[in-house]
């Protein structure tokens, strides 16, 4: 490996690391105390918090996808570009996900919708991963 190589090999695992901690702090929003809250406010909030979250680490797994694509193609490691797409597909949904769980009636729809997003997002980290670190 030469040192191009290795400096987009190690902006794709910060990248990715970054990525991971985003999606920790999306996922935290999920056991939000304010969802259970009687007060409408609170709900709403914790639900507007928790899209914002997800969709702030969606982006940040993007960024760490196509890093790693990158540096896959530089280390010519077979499948990145399939796993590329797998995680992108995933990316997008989990984004749109988290955006549509605002617009849920009631506040465990909000959070299940929430959960869905979490779930692609993981799978589009997971990919990411492989495409980092390799299989």
């Amino acid at each position: 490996m030469n040192d191009e190589q290795s400096k987009r090999l190690s902006e794709a695992a910060d990248a990715l690391i970054q990525a991971s901690d985003a999606l920790e702090e999306g996922r935290a929003t999920l056991s939000d105390a304010r969802f259970d809250s009687q007060v409408d406010r609170d709900r709403i909030a914790a639900a507007a918090q928790m899209s914002s979250k997800l969709d702030a680490a969606g982006k940040r797994i993007d960024d760490a996808v196509r890093k790693g694509t990158v540096a896959g193609a530089a280390l010519a490691r077979p499948g990145a570009y399939e796993r590329y797409r797998d995680a992108t597909a995933a990316i997008r949904d989990g984004r749109a996900l988290a955006r549509a769980a605002t617009e849920q009636d009631g506040s465990a729809n909000k959070r299940a919708k929430g959960q869905e997003a979490l779930a692609r997002l993981e799978a589009g980290l997971a990919s990411a991963a492989v495409i980092v670190f390799g299989e």
